[in-house]
C-alpha cells in the first residue's frame, strides 16, 4: 500500500483496509492529539515534527537551538530519553513513526536534486550524528509518501500509548508491536518504542527471544524484562523503565490472547 504524506491522520486512522490491515497504523494515528487535529494534522507532518522539549521548545539557548549544553541533564528531564540519549535527551514524539518502523515501511524523499527512497527506520537520526536534526531530509526536502509492505496472512500488530493526560499531547511511553504468527508461534517479531529514545526505538534482542517461540505470558513477562536492557535513566525519568517492561509484556500477552 502507498499513502500519501499529505493524508490527514482522521483520513488515516479510519480508512478501512488500513484498519484491517495495518491496525499499529490506524491505532497510532486515532492517538495522536485531539479531533480536531487530527482533522488537519498529516502522516508526514507527524513523522517529522520537533521535539516536545520544554527547553528547546520555550527558546532555552541549548544544544539544539545553538548552543552548548542539553539542560535536560541536570534539569527537568521526567519525559526526556531513557535510551540513545546523549549528548542530547530529547524524545521523538511522533505517534505514527514506530508503527511505520515496526511495519518496515519505506519512505520517498523529494527535493530539487531528484527523489530518493528510504527504509523508516534510516529516515530518524541521533543526536550523536547532529544534536540539531531528527532525520536526514536536506533543507530543501520533503518526505512525500510512504510504502507499506504487504500484509501477510497471521500479522498481528497493535499500538499502545501512555500519556500523563488523556489528550492533546505525546506518549510518555508507547509501543508499536507487529508479529507474524502460525498460531500461536511467533514466526517473527518487530517492537519499536516510542516516548523514550531521540528516534523511535527498536528492541532486536527482544525480536529474537520470541522468533520460533510459543508467546505464553511468561515468555512475554521475559521480553518485557529483556526490553529495558541497557536503559540509562536521567534523575527524573527512571519511572520509564518499569513502564516499558510492563507495556511490553503486557501488549505482547494481549495481542496473542
Amino acid at each position: 500500500m502507498t499513502i500519501g504524506g499529505l493524508v490527514t491522520l482522521d483520513a488515516l486512522s479510519n480508512n478501512p483496509l488500513i484498519r484491517r490491515q495495518y491496525p499499529v497504523l490506524a491505532e497510532a494515528a486515532e492517538s495522536v492529539a485531539t479531533p480536531q487535529i487530527r482533522n488537519v494534522a498529516t502522516l508526514a507532518g507527524n513523522v517529522c515534527q520537533r521535539p516536545w522539549c520544554w527547553y528547546y521548545r520555550n527558546g532555552f539557548h541549548c544544544l539544539k537551538n545553538g548552543g552548548t549544553t542539553c539542560y535536560s541533564v541536570a534539569g527537568e528531564n521526567a519525559f526526556h530519553a531513557i535510551f540513545g540519549g546523549g549528548p542530547s535527551y530529547i524524545v521523538h514524539p511522533s505517534d505514527t513513526a514506530p508503527a511505520l518502523v515496526a511495519l518496515d515501511a519505506r519512505f520517498r524523499i523529494a527535493g530539487p536534486s531528484g527523489e530518493r527512497v528510504i527504509p523508516a527506520a534510516d529516515f530518524f537520526a541521533l543526536p550523536t550524528e547532529d544534536p540539531a536534526r531528527e532525520n536526514v531530509l536536506a533543507p530543501d526536502e520533503m518526505l512525500v509518501e510512504v510504502s507499506l509492505p504487504a500484509a501477510t496472512r497471521g500479522t498481528r500488530s497493535t499500538y499502545h500509548k501512555v500519556l500523563d493526560r488523556e489528550a492533546w499531547t505525546h506518549a510518555v511511553v508507547s509501543a508499536a508491536v507487529v508479529l507474524e504468527m502460525n498460531e500461536d508461534v511467533c514466526r517473527s517479531a518487530r517492537i519499536v518504542l516510542g516516548g523514550v529514545a531521540p528516534i523511535p526505538w527498536r528492541l532486536p534482542e527482544v525480536e529474537k527471544l520470541l522468533t520460533g517461540q510459543r508467546v505464553t505470558p511468561e515468555l512475554a513477562a521475559k521480553a518485557g524484562e529483556a526490553a529495558v536492557a541497557g536503559a540509562r535513566p536521567l534523575a527524573k525519568n527512571g519511572y520509564k523503565v518499569p513502564m516499558v517492561r510492563a507495556m511490553v509484556a503486557r501488549t505482547l500477552a494481549g495481542l496473542v490472547a
